[in-house]
């Protein structure tokens, strides 16, 4: 059944009302890449052209349709300018930036917005926190309330719709970061799933989709997949896992770029790869000085070292030799890139602290294919070597390890370091009444809540069954405390469902500070100390550490 024309015009309003929201938080963006671009080196310009191309297209195809034909057409010269930049082999001049600042004043003017803020102060307005943006289509309060809780509780933002197509449609005005559907409140699961199929044509990078389902069936798991479908839940929900793995696809778009550092006396080959491995989603940083190697590992901290085997004053293998020489850069995979075929002789050159031999010439997809592989391998094996595997934080002995070090650079730095200890209240009690899987998911919701609320500076680490150590750099006790706090109340709100029963959890913190120590151990107990004070004082509470007062004798 249709809608009335004045539903119509009214659903068109909306629409057009969302779109220009939008572009009020997309033009600073577009302003800061191409600051980006403007600023860029010879090595990075190609790739922050791409950028733009992309986003400008994309812009001069949606700006016409509401109403906005001028920042259409300027976003389309932009867009033609840099294409034609693209085609060149040098990096733009002067001349072409200005002209491209003149486009986006005008683009600016024609969306209605100030053109005062110059390029030199322009920021995109990006936010701290790894929260996404949710379309929720859920019929059941029992299900959609408490979900939409502990959604909102760690800091994501929902839209609930009771419409499907209405749901498509602003999914296609503003792509969001997941999409979830109950798919109990449709009539027809297999009309929905086409629908939802279509979404995903013109997208450049599929929206991820969650659905909720009373089906267990094979035939429908195999129809979710055939739609897209990334996750698929069975009811009853529990929203603690739905959350979990929410977590898990937002962790894995967070991922810092592999880094790879070059090493290489030939400056226009190393160029050459560089752009090849940046262009493929990579970093890369080029030394051509082999006495310089420590420097780079420290400034650089990559994941994989292409090294080149024949260089004047120092050899490949040499130089891998010396890296190997310190503890810290033991797992970095090396990878030895030269033009020697012998087969001895590449055996040779791996014996001496090399993992890999790549052989000159190499295509560029079998240089990125080889450095992403090696690069993926030893990041997850360097998880594995110092995550806990239920909750992916630092185990015990690798937090108190990056403790030490947080210590050391506070004092050397003169900075704050404050430390707090935290510890689920009655947790055998959880154990005991719901089952260790529930206990389980309680610790993963609670590690989860701690990695999304906290700095990315900020180190979480599981240091006992479910006792967590945080450290906070740089950051005031009374800042701390303040923190601490929050996470604790965020906790509290989180709703927990077990055999249809829902329950609430709550923790205790201890905070101290690590600026009056040097000694690892120490801080620890001092937190460990403030800790026990919480859980005496009647728990669900944070506690400051108090030297203890000494005694004076008579």
């Amino acid at each position: 059944m249709h809608g009335t024309p004045a539903n119509l015009e009214q659903q068109l309003a909306e629409l057009n009302q969302q779109y220009l929201r939008r572009l009020q938080q997309e033009i600073p963006q577009l302003q800061w890449l191409l600051l980006q671009f403007i600023q860029a080196g010879p090595l990075e310009w190609r790739e922050q052209a791409a950028v733009l191309v992309l986003r400008f297209h994309t812009l001069a195809g949606s700006a016409g349709t509401f109403g906005l034909a001028g920042v259409g057409t300027v976003a389309k010269s932009i867009e033609k300018h840099v294409k034609a930049l693209l085609s060149q082999q040098q990096v733009p001049a002067r001349e072409e930036h200005a002209l491209l600042q003149q486009y986006f004043v005008e683009m600016q003017q024609a969306a209605g917005q100030p053109t005062a803020q110059s390029f030199s102060k322009a920021k995109p307005q990006r936010q701290d926190k790894t929260d996404a943006r949710i379309l929720l289509l859920c019929h059941d309060p029992l299900i959609s309330q408490p979900m939409g809780q502990t959604l909102k509780t760690f800091g994501h933002q929902v839209e609930r719709f009771v419409d499907l197509t209405q749901l498509v449609a602003s999914a296609r005005l503003d792509p969001p970061d997941v999409i979830i559907v109950d798919l109990d409140a449709l009539d027809d699961s297999t009309a929905a799933f086409a629908l939802l199929s279509n979404l995903q044509c013109p997208q450049a990078q599929p929206i991820p989709l969650f659905v909720l389902s009373s089906q267990d069936e094979f035939s429908h798991y195999l129809q979710a997949v055939r739609a897209g479908v990334i996750g698929y839940f069975v009811k009853p929900l529990n929203p603690a896992t739905l959350e979990a793995r929410l977590q898990r696809l937002l962790s894995v778009r967070e991922r810092d770029a592999f880094r790879v550092l070059i090493v290489d006396d030939d400056m226009l080959l190393a160029q050459h790869y560089a752009l090849v491995l940046q262009n493929a989603g990579l970093r890369a940083e080029i030394l051509t000085d082999p006495a310089e190697i420590f420097q780079g590992l420290r400034r650089f901290h990559p994941d994989v070292i292409l090294l080149d085997v024949n260089m004047p004053e120092c050899s490949g293998p040499e130089l891998a030799q010396t890296v190997r020489l310190q503890d810290e850069w033991l797992g970095v995979p090396i990878i030895y890139l030269s033009s020697e075929t012998d087969s001895e002789r590449q055996m040779a050159s791996l014996i001496k602290a090399g993992d890999d031999f790549l052989t000159k010439p190499i295509s560029d997809n079998a240089l990125v294919v080889a450095i992403f592989a090696r690069a993926q391998r030893a990041r997850q094996l360097a998880e594995v070597m110092t995550k806990d595997s239920l909750t992916g934080l630092l185990q015990h002995a690798h937090i108190k390890e990056r403790l030490g070090a947080e210590l050391e650079r506070a004092a050397r730095l003169q900075q704050n370091v404050s430390v707090a200890m935290l510890d689920i209240d009655h947790f055998k009690k959880v154990n005991d009444v719901y089952g260790h899987l529930t206990g389980d998911q309680v610790i993963s919701s609670l590690a989860n809540l701690l990695r999304q609320q906290l700095r990315k500076t900020d180190l979480i680490g599981r240091y006992g069954g479910e006792e967590f150590l945080l450290v906070l750099p740089e950051c005031q006790l009374d800042k701390a405390c303040q923190v601490v706090n929050q996470l604790r109340e965020a906790f509290a709100r989180i709703p927990f469902v077990s055999n249809g029963q829902t329950f609430h959890c709550t923790l205790s913190a201890g905070v101290t500070s690590g600026s009056d120590s040097q000694q690892v151990d120490v801080v620890v107990e001092h937190a460990d100390q403030a800790l026990y004070q919480a859980k005496g004082a009647g728990r669900n509470q944070v506690i400051l550490y108090q030297p203890p007062v000494p005694v004076l004798n008579e």
